[in-house]
């Protein structure tokens, strides 16, 4: 069966009494994760624009490129919706997904409380909506609940320099190809703005998964690495040591 080109995403949001900071949880968590999953497909971020349906809680997000290549819209929900559907049902790491929009999923199926007001969150792209569960808190648990911390060198490229959820660069581990994490001082942001997309080391503090893949790091030392077309050949290296 053809894959579904889907067009926007829709929330909805349902509960006999539903608080205010329940709700703002919910949408803000939801953002974070469609912002984070359709940005690890497209490699650049989307506007989200969000229409409401009169007297409810349902919320439309349509996803409006802005670098990002547009034929990569449905490709991005689609990411989104299987990605909710997988986590519900086992501890597995959907396609796309990083720890962060693991953490922003598990968000969103903890507001899911009766006592204070929402009893029913749902996701769809296409015609089948998928409910949000608390099976999904659990399941991000399995999978990235345990971790450890360690010094150590990240090499890759930087490929975003941004204040959400704390400022911090991304860079993309060469080995792994998972997107790492990297906090600084804000005093220091001009120095990585100008390594932007370039190849860098960073030294500090690594957290890791427990199946040992680094998530972020604690930024203490940093440099610009040469290009691979910039670094000697075999036969200049065997003129450098012949010398």
């Amino acid at each position: 069966m053809a894959k579904s080109t889907p067009q926007k995403l829709t929330l909805r949001i349902e509960g006999p009494r539903i608080t205010a900071d329940r709700f703002l949880k919910a949408v803000s968590s939801f953002v974070a994760l469609i912002s984070d999953v359709s940005e690890t497909v497209a490699s650049e971020r989307f506007r989200w624009l969000i229409s409401v349906e009169h007297g409810s809680a349902v919320m439309h997000f349509k996803p409006e490129p802005i670098k990002a290549d547009p034929a990569l819209v449905a490709s991005s929900l689609n990411a989104i919706n299987d990605g909710i559907k997988t986590i519900r049902r086992r501890a597995e790491r959907p396609r796309f997904w990083s720890d962060n929009a693991l953490r922003k999923a598990k968000e969103l199926a903890e507001v899911l409380d009766v006592e204070t007001g929402i009893d029913h969150v749902s996701v769809k792209a296409d015609h089948a909506a998928v409910d949000v569960t608390r099976k999904i808190s659990a399941n991000v648990d399995e999978l990235i609940g345990s971790e450890y911390k360690s010094l150590g060198t990240i090499e890759g490229r930087l490929r975003t320099v941004t204040e959400a959820g704390g400022v911090h660069f991304v860079v993309q581990d060469a080995l792994t190809h998972n997107n790492v994490r990297c906090f600084f001082d804000l005093e220091k942001a001009d120095e990585y703005m100008v390594a932007w997309r370039k190849r860098v080391a960073v030294y500090g503090e690594i957290r890791y998964r427990k199946d040992g893949v680094p998530v972020s790091i604690s930024v203490q030392l940093f440099r610009v690495l040469k290009e691979s077309d910039q670094l000697p050949t075999v036969k200049e290296m065997r003129g450098i040591l012949a010398s």
